[in-house]
């Protein structure tokens, strides 16, 4: 009979439930003192892995914000560039303009100062020829009189002609003038 009991294999023999009780006991062992380190050790491990991903995100986050930060802060100094290089150019047409009408005002003072020196050169040198020529008509009536001729009593007479002279003189010039 033991021998049609082990040709069954449906059976279990005495073998089979002393390599359960070994199994089982390994599993118990196994199950109380190794996996509960290597449980640790995978969670640890996944732990890790976790944060490494969420500082990388974090890390990603601030590269962007970086970036953008840097774009801004190189499109704010491409403005302040082309504002600065605008305010040099209005300062520079400022200082030109300035200058040029600073040469303005010293070309005008000067033919300014030009004109009244010759209208006063004219005026001494209109006095000097009156003079000279007053001179020159009582001498010559003297001598084609041949009397003496009071100088100061005819002077006002003589400049009064000379005056009547440059008048006509002068009439015809205005008149072609313009």
């Amino acid at each position: 009979m033991l021998l049609a009991a082990t040709k069954n294999f449906l059976v279990p023999n005495l073998t089979f439930v002393f390599e359960l009780v070994a199994f089982l006991i390994v599993l118990a062992i196994l199950w109380r003192y190794v996996l509960p380190p290597l449980q640790k050790a995978l969670d640890d491990r996944q732990a890790n892995i976790r944060q490494g991903i969420l500082d990388s995100e974090e890390a990603k986050r601030r590269l962007a914000q970086t970036e953008a930060d840097y774009q801004q802060a190189m499109d704010e100094a491409r403005v302040k560039a082309r504002e600065m290089a605008d305010e040099a150019r209005r300062i520079g047409e400022q200082l030109r303009d300035e200058a040029r009408r600073r040469g303005e005002q010293e070309a005008e003072r000067i033919v300014a100062a030009a004109r009244s020196e010759i209208e006063a050169s004219v005026r001494r040198a209109t006095e000097d020829l009156r003079r000279d020529v007053t001179g020159l008509v009582v001498a010559v009536v003297e001598k084609v009189v041949g009397e003496g001729l009071d100088a100061e009593a005819h002077r006002g007479l003589i400049d009064r002609t000379i005056s009547e002279i440059e008048a006509e003189a002068a009439a015809p010039t205005s008149a072609s003038a313009p």
